[in-house]
C-alpha cells in the first residue's frame, strides 16, 4: 500500500494540473481575442505572469515575428490584446 500512495498523489497532482487554464474576464473581447492570436505557436501565457509594461517589450516581440512568419496582425488587434493584458497584468 505505501508503494502505491506515491503513484496515487502524483496522478492526482497532473489530473488536476489537465484542466483548462482560467483567465481574468474569460467572454471580454480582448480575453477570447487572446485565447484565440496567443495559442496558435505556443501555449498561453498567464495573463498576471508580467507587468503592463513586460507585456509591451513580449508584444513587439511578437509583433515582429509575426511580421517574419508572415502572420497578419492588425492593429486593432494588438491593441484589444494590449489593453486586455494591461488591466490583467501583476
Amino acid at each position: 500500500m505505501l508503494k502505491v500512495l506515491p503513484m496515487i498523489l502524483v496522478s492526482v497532482f497532473l489530473i488536476s494540473c489537465a484542466g483548462t487554464q482560467t483567465i481574468p474576464e474569460p467572454k471580454s473581447p480582448g480575453a477570447r481575442l487572446y485565447q484565440e492570436r496567443c495559442t496558435k505557436c505556443h501555449g498561453l501565457p498567464g495573463v498576471t505572469r508580467h507587468t503592463p509594461e513586460q507585456w509591451d517589450q513580449l508584444l513587439v516581440m511578437m509583433d515582429d515575428f509575426m511580421q517574419e512568419k508572415n502572420i497578419a496582425f492588425p492593429d486593432q488587434e494588438k491593441e484589444l490584446i494590449r489593453n486586455y493584458l494591461h488591466r490583467n497584468a501583476k
